[in-house]
């Protein structure tokens, strides 16, 4: 199946909740591996990072429109396909392709200064009601121990359709592939689901921990926290504590020797 009305898209539909579904649906569309992940890196004072990458094998990249008539799509096609400008203005730094093996990515990093900011960035990648929804992040600190949690959903039991978007969806007559998906997985012989790979992780102070949606499958509720102590305040703690209580054993020794006399 031809590329050129996803190219038609990544043109003109530059967000990133268009932009990078438009492009792994067209990719889908032509029977191709594309492995998506989406990372979230909360440092220690709740600020931090959230990634979404794209990973294209050899057969991908050859799918993309020959932009530079080098004969061949490749990793400069992909750089020349989704347009930055309006991500930048948004926040968003998209890196240029990198190779790592015989995968290539295209990562997307926008950084957050609190876990609220997080959470609505995250929203914000498939829309409140979107595949990828109810995220909570969290970070409460207390007398010698901070805590981190991570809550969200990934509901992705709609198909591809839980990356799509109405304006995706009109420019394509309604089908999220450009076709119908049956006729498509009846051409290439698999699923749609299997050409997909999403994974979804998350990185905090004492935790880490990643889920693997299955497109068509079940709902899959995520959630992970983790607490850590302040070890110089708690020790600071301990020894006023040994000190209250040796000045009790003197204060007593010496009430004892007092009372004797």
């Amino acid at each position: 199946m031809p590329l050129l009305p996803f190219v038609y898209l990544l043109d003109r539909l530059p967000r990133l909740r268009r932009v990078l579904p438009a492009l792994l649906v067209g990719l889908l569309a032509a029977g191709c591996q594309v492995q998506t992940t989406v990372t979230v890196h909360m440092d220690d004072d709740g600020s931090g990072t959230v990634e979404v990458a794209v990973g294209l094998d050899e057969a991908a990249l050859a799918e993309l429109p020959d932009l530079d008539r080098s004969g061949v799509g490749d990793a400069a096609d992909l750089a020349q396909l989704v347009r930055v400008d309006d991500l930048t203005a948004t926040g968003w730094t998209v890196g240029a392709p990198e190779a790592e093996g015989d995968i290539t990515w295209l990562r997307a990093t926008k950084p957050f200064g609190t876990p609220a900011e997080a959470a609505q960035i995250l929203t914000e990648l498939t829309g409140p009601e979107g595949g990828l929804r109810d995220f909570r992040l969290e970070r409460k600190r207390s007398y010698g121990a901070t805590e981190y949690s991570f809550a969200g959903q990934a509901d992705l039991s709609g198909g591809i359709e839980a990356f799509g978007d109405a304006g995706m969806a009109q420019a394509l007559d309604g089908e999220p592939l450009g076709e119908d998906v049956a006729a498509i997985e009846e051409r290439l012989g698999q699923p749609v689901s299997e050409m997909l790979q999403l994974d979804i992780a998350v990185e905090m102070p004492g935790a880490s921990q990643s889920w693997s949606p299955v497109l068509g499958g079940e709902t899959v509720d995520m959630s992970t926290s983790s607490t850590v102590y302040d070890p110089p305040v708690l020790l600071l703690t301990a020894l006023a504590v040994l000190c209250v209580l040796a000045l009790g054993v003197i204060l007593l020794v010496r009430w004892r020797r007092g009372a004797s006399a």
